[in-house]
C-alpha cells in the first residue's frame, strides 16, 4: 500500500491548517488560499520551509518519475509488442 505525505501549513495570521494531501495542497495553491509567503512542511517533519520554496513541486504536479514506474512502462510496452507481433503472424 502507497504511503500518503501529508502536509501542514502556516499562512502569515500564525494558524495552521492541516494535515493535508499534496493534491490538496496543490489544489489551495491554484485557487490562491496559500501565498508564497506560507511556510509548509510535511507532517512527519519540523522544518518548514517556504511555499516558493516548494512552488515548482506544486505547479508540476510533484509526482517523480521512479526508476520503479520506468521499468514498469517498459514491461508492459514488450508486452503489446510481443502481443501484436503474434496475432498478426
Amino acid at each position: 500500500m502507497a504511503r500518503t505525505d501529508l502536509y501542514w501549513i502556516t499562512q502569515g495570521d500564525g494558524g495552521e491548517t492541516g494535515p493535508l494531501t499534496f493534491r490538496q495542497v496543490q489544489s489551495m495553491c491554484h485557487a490562491g488560499t496559500v501565498k508564497v509567503t506560507d511556510k509548509i512542511r510535511r507532517a512527519d517533519k519540523s522544518e518548514w520551509h517556504s511555499v516558493n520554496e516548494v512552488r515548482r513541486h506544486l505547479e508540476k504536479g510533484g509526482e517523480q518519475l521512479t526508476v520503479g514506474k520506468i521499468v514498469l512502462a517498459f514491461l508492459i510496452l514488450g508486452l503489446v509488442w510481443w502481443c501484436s507481433a503474434v496475432v498478426l503472424h
